[in-house]
């Protein structure tokens, strides 16, 4: 696998204009009983936000064109939630998953304790999946736009970051000595 994957880092090294960093909130956890609420990417260093009900089906426009995918825990959430909203939806030529990655040069941990041990700060500091969640109800609940821009904001954060952890893994793994 490692080996796989620092093939995948060169390919990005090379290309970077093939990535698409991904991340995705939900009503919840379950695939099978909640819907993505909103899918943010970030492609040649602009951030696209596509909600549920407003421009969800826009996003297809990037996933299904674009041959690269960085996520973090992408394996076992969001492509599976992707694949389900999307039915006929192609699994990416790559896809470089941070949480195995991260792991790799030693980094444990969910997405928010690696950006702390990275030093990233977030406007968002100490909201996470179940607050999205939450963001999500108020604003279908209330047409509370506050609580939208909220959580197009978290969303934000996640995944501008991805691009940030992914240089810290490329640095590690090509520029640094592993210990």
């Amino acid at each position: 696998m490692l080996q796989n994957s620092k093939k995948h880092l060169k390919r990005y090294l090379l290309r970077p204009e093939e990535a698409l960093f991904v991340d995705i909130e939900t009503e919840g956890l379950s695939k099978e009983r909640n819907d993505i609420t909103l899918i943010g990417i970030y492609k040649k260093d602009r951030y696209f936000a596509f909600v549920k009900g407003i421009n969800l089906e826009k996003a297809l426009r990037f996933l299904a064109t674009t041959p690269l995918w960085i996520t973090f825990g992408g394996e076992n959430f969001d492509i599976p939630f992707l694949k389900k909203t999307f039915q006929g939806l192609s699994y990416p030529e790559i896809h470089l998953d941070l949480y195995h990655l991260t792991g790799a040069i030693g980094l444990k941990g969910g997405l928010k304790k690696i950006e702390k041990a990275l030093g990233l700060e977030r406007q968002t500091d100490g909201m996470n999946g179940y607050d999205a969640v939450k963001l999500w109800k108020k604003w279908v609940e209330d047409r509370d736009k506050s609580a939208l821009r909220k959580l197009i904001l978290y969303n934000r954060e996640d995944v501008v970051n991805l691009k940030i952890i992914l240089e810290h893994v490329i640095r590690k793994f090509f520029f640094e000595e592993r210990g």
